[in-house]
């Protein structure tokens, strides 16, 4: 079998992954797999501590993945019947993680209580709960 040679890019074109897309000569724009999915999740609430003493708390592997907004922490798991994410962006102006639903769950209250409980942390932890997109200005100390 004959190796085909793939011809590398033009010497005009931007990254695939920088902003602002479709702006340069490059054809191709690279979305993630979080940028893809999250916007499928529901957001349940904001905690006050980075992503990775949850995930050490319940072994899991933290993922490294980025969007179009900066790279961020991410850990997907499922708990007790629940199916999470929690995020934090590097450039996120206070230490806050995102607490997401993978699947829209009528009793997200219980689902965060879930969690803060397996996590061993109190109510104390959580900066919000529902979805912080909706939180009054100045809740995160932004």
């Amino acid at each position: 079998m004959t190796e085909i040679e793939v011809p590398g890019p033009e010497p005009d074109w931007q990254p695939a992954t920088q902003l602002p897309y479709y702006t340069g000569k490059n054809p191709a724009y690279q979305y993630s797999v979080w940028e893809h999915s999250a916007p499928l999740f529901q957001m349940i609430g904001v905690l006050a501590l980075p992503v990775r003493p949850v995930a050490q708390r319940l072994r899991l592997h933290v993922e490294r993945s980025w969007d179009g907004l900066d790279e961020l922490d991410v850990v997907l798991f499922q708990l007790r019947g629940f199916s999470f994410a929690i995020s934090k962006h590097d450039g996120s102006p206070v230490c806050v993680s995102y607490v997401w639903l993978t699947q829209p769950h009528e009793q997200a209250d219980k689902a965060l209580d879930t969690l803060l409980e397996v996590v061993g942390i109190g109510e104390d932890a959580v900066a919000f709960r529902g979805d912080a997109r909706d939180a009054p200005a100045g809740t995160f100390g932004a």
